[in-house]
């Protein structure tokens, strides 16, 4: 199911849309309302208290907005506020021939580290995939993960992700301990190795775990460019 990246352009091209709960007619209607609607000029004419009250109004609504579109959203369409303190994040494109090839890994990073309080999340920094298509993609890797959209690319520019796959080892208070390459399988596009001999990230979640020191704390990614 090794597939192009043809589709890439549409999904993005959708990312700011007024239409979306999270998209600009939001704040449009919030800004309009602080620069001159009746209510705030109301506002200025009334009490100390009550124009203090209209701010607040004012000022939690566009603090909720602004909440609501750092949200993440999952397969089902949910937003939800990813908690991804003591967590692996992975970049991933189900359309990456690379990221493809690291299902296996994935699964077994959660498998043997969710009982030590080790969460793995995959992020995929554009719109929804289709249903269709992802779910022919779950059953064809035998995948089970919930991956979760970045429509907002909020996550992907806070943590500066470039490429998937490309792991962010995340420790309890959000710090980035490492990220990059999961291992060195992949040292260029369509170029391999039979095994890795270098595991970057593994090596990097022990040293955390055992509270040592990461010696290496970044190791460029292989993969698509997001």
């Amino acid at each position: 199911m090794e597939k192009t990246f043809g589709q890439r352009k549409s999904r993005r091209k959708n990312l700011d849309s007024p239409l979306t709960p999270d998209g600009g007619i939001f704040r449009f209607v919030a800004l309009r309302s602080l620069s001159g609607t009746p209510s705030l000029r109301r506002g200025i004419n009334s009490s100390p208290d009550e124009f203090l009250k209209i701010l607040f109004s004012f000022f939690f609504l566009l603090f909720s907005i602004q909440i609501f579109s750092q949200k993440l959203q999952t397969e089902k369409g949910d937003f939800v506020k990813l908690d991804y303190r003591n967590s692996i994040v992975v970049f991933f494109d189900p359309e990456c021939p690379i990221c493809q090839k690291y299902t296996k890994n994935l699964k077994e990073f959660r498998g043997k580290y969710a009982d030590k309080g080790i969460k793995v999340y995959l992020i995929y920094p554009f719109e929804i995939l289709p249903e269709a298509s992802l779910q022919e993609f779950k059953e064809e890797y035998q995948f089970d993960f919930e991956i979760y959209f970045d429509r907002k690319r909020k996550l992907f520019k806070k943590l500066k992700a470039t490429t998937s796959p490309e792991a962010f080892l995340v420790d309890k208070n959000r710090k980035t301990l490492y990220h990059g390459a999961i291992d060195n399988w992949f040292y260029g596009l369509g170029k391999n190795r039979a095994k890795p001999t270098e595991f970057y990230l593994l090596d990097a979640l022990e040293g955390y775990l055992k509270n040592e020191n990461i010696k290496v704390k970044y190791v460029e990614p292989v993969g698509c460019l997001l």
